[in-house]
């Protein structure tokens, strides 16, 4: 997987846009790291990601961080086609392992003053291995059960690379699969198999199909001859899951 592309300020990602363009590129996320509020620095692009959306045909997928009304509303406005917000529940996950000085009613907030202002194309992000037990992310679904969200991106733990210290065992993939189970039958939206996972188990992804799942992002090609032998009818979308829909 390539790294994403570093912009050092606006201008650089205007013109990394017009060049996306010109190549006829489809579009791009635009995210970055965050504080230890959990807010990435947004503020500044927002000319540049209205002006991308007046100009061009480009897609953009914003990773929103935490936001209050007054950055939601500001994102909002500037029109990025969707916003994907990473939801954790387990405080001790957000406070021992992301470092964060917020609690779990920040990510509550954050997805009340987006659709306060208005927003679109909400898709919210929840990775299943975060929390020792289910709990966390069962918590998580719960919580965006409350909004009208457009998709739900289920993501698989994936310890950061050089981290000797934090070296959590695999995720069980009936966990995976009982979490995606109980999303898509309470949520009346796609939910998706998004692209951080351990790759290559591709038994993993045949459950999930069985599980309801709506598309995956990367499929193995093991996963696809056997959904092709099933009698699924299978469309591929070389877009960001996000854009499900």
């Amino acid at each position: 997987m390539k790294q994403m592309i570093p912009v050092a300020d606006p201008d650089a990602l205007l013109k990394y846009a017009r060049g996306l363009t010109a190549r006829n590129g489809n579009g791009f996320l635009i995210s970055g790291g965050c504080d230890r509020n959990g807010r990435i620095p947004l503020g500044p692009y927002m000319d540049v990601i209205a002006q991308v959306k007046r100009e061009s045909a480009l897609l953009i997928n914003a990773h929103t961080g935490l936001l209050d009304r007054k950055s939601a509303e500001s994102l909002v406005r500037a029109s990025p086609d969707r916003l994907s917000v990473d939801v954790v529940q387990d405080r001790r996950v957000i406070r021992g392992l992301m470092h964060l000085r917020v609690g779990p009613d920040a990510y509550r907030e954050t997805l009340v003053n987006l659709f306060d202002s208005g927003a679109e194309g909400v898709v919210p992000h929840i990775c299943v291995g975060l929390s020792k037990t289910n709990e966390g992310e069962r918590a998580a679904l719960s919580l965006v059960r409350e909004f009208d969200i457009s998709a739900l991106v289920v993501l698989v733990l994936m310890p950061p690379n050089g981290s000797p210290q934090y070296k959590p065992p695999p995720v069980d993939d009936a966990r995976v699969v009982d979490f995606i189970k109980e999303a898509t039958d309470n949520l009346r939206c796609p939910v998706l198999l998004g692209c951080m996972r351990p790759r290559g188990n591709w038994a993993l992804e045949v459950d999930c199909i069985d599980a309801g799942i709506s598309g995956i992002a990367t499929p193995s090609r093991r996963t696809v001859a056997i959904a092709k032998e099933s009698g699924l009818e299978l469309e591929v979308r070389e877009k960001c899951c996000a854009f499900y829909r």
